[in-house]
């Protein structure tokens, strides 16, 4: 950026369309805001010298990822305080439950979030190859990989550890 007087111009030419982008997104018009005004912070503070014929493009390719990691990031919350929730709920000792317990924990902390999806389509919902494959958009040879690989690191896993299963 080169002054404070071209930062407002862009600020008000742009404001609206990032922050309709972000509010079909997110739903909320104060976490929209909070991006867009993210976004713009960050412009100001990098000192980017961006051309103007790409300016519009970068601006909400910005506002685009900041809302993806918002979702994410709340995603990922409601996971844990749903984890925490149905732990609290559970007052008996259960080896079943701890089990899938640990193998949930597991899959969490050592899986990538495809190869996740793709188990809890595949075991938790259900769904064939084809189906997954369609639903993440990905070939089913990379769901029929993704399936054999985990499967194969989980025996391994708990073929070592203290829970017995063979």
């Amino acid at each position: 950026m080169t002054d404070k007087q071209e930062f407002e111009t862009i600020f008000r030419r742009h404001y609206d369309g990032m922050f309709r982008l972000a509010r079909r997104m997110l739903g909320d018009d104060a976490e929209s805001k909070d991006v867009v005004s993210d976004v713009f912070a960050h412009l100001l503070s990098s000192g980017l010298d961006l051309r103007s014929d790409t300016l519009q493009g970068f601006l909400l390719t910005s506002v685009r990822n900041r809302c993806i990691n918002l979702l994410v990031h709340k995603q990922k919350t409601q996971q844990v305080q749903q984890t925490i929730k149905v732990e609290m709920q559970t007052t008996a000792c259960n080896p079943q439950q701890e089990l899938l317990q640990a193998l949930h924990s597991y899959i969490d902390e050592h899986f990538s979030e495809l190869a996740q999806q793709i188990l809890r389509l595949r075991y938790q919902q259900g769904l064939k190859y084809r189906e997954i494959a369609e639903e993440l958009k990905v070939s089913e040879v990379t769901v029929y990989n993704h399936l054999s690989q985990s499967l194969k690191q989980l025996r391994n896993h708990f073929n070592s550890s203290d829970y017995g299963i063979k």
